[in-house]
């Protein structure tokens, strides 16, 4: 699968959004081709054309996100108990899974998650994916506050 490169870095892009751009592709190519589409990872990201720190995010946050999947499906239902994770796009299900990565691990401010996931979810999602998105991960957030006290 190839990437057209301008696609992928025009200038407003940062090298996180480019990553998390790739890592969104490789979650929903694993989703569809299962283990086959990990093993073609390393070639889908080389011929990304995106810049190294780019891929090694995207590498890393994939990685994590989809080891974590079941964990943070589990909070997206609980946050949208009438959109179950497995009745979301595979798309919004992994914009969703990347954010809720990146605020759980602390990786990123929550709200800073919270606005790229809407931003990607404008830009690959469908008209209503990136008020969706806020909404579940918004009750996400309010949860993780309440568990830590920050309420």
């Amino acid at each position: 699968m190839s990437v057209d490169p301008e696609a992928l870095t025009p200038l407003h892009h940062a090298p996180r959004r480019v990553g998390r751009i790739l890592a969104l592709q490789l979650m929903c190519q694993a989703e569809i081709l299962g283990d086959e589409g990990w093993s073609q990872a390393p070639e889908f990201l080389a011929e990304s054309g995106a810049p190294p720190e780019s891929v090694r995010y995207a590498r890393d946050l994939a990685s994590r996100a989809w080891s974590s999947r079941e964990a943070w499906d589990r909070r997206m239902t609980a946050a949208a108990p009438q959109w179950p994770a497995e009745r979301m796009s595979s798309v919004e299900r992994n914009i969703l899974r990347i954010a809720v990565e990146e605020m759980m691990s602390g990786a990123v401010p929550p709200r800073a998650a919270i606005d790229e996931a809407i931003e990607i979810a404008r830009e690959f999602g469908g008209a209503d994916s990136p008020r969706f998105i806020n909404g579940v991960l918004d009750g996400i957030y309010r949860k993780m506050r309440e568990e830590t006290g920050e309420a």
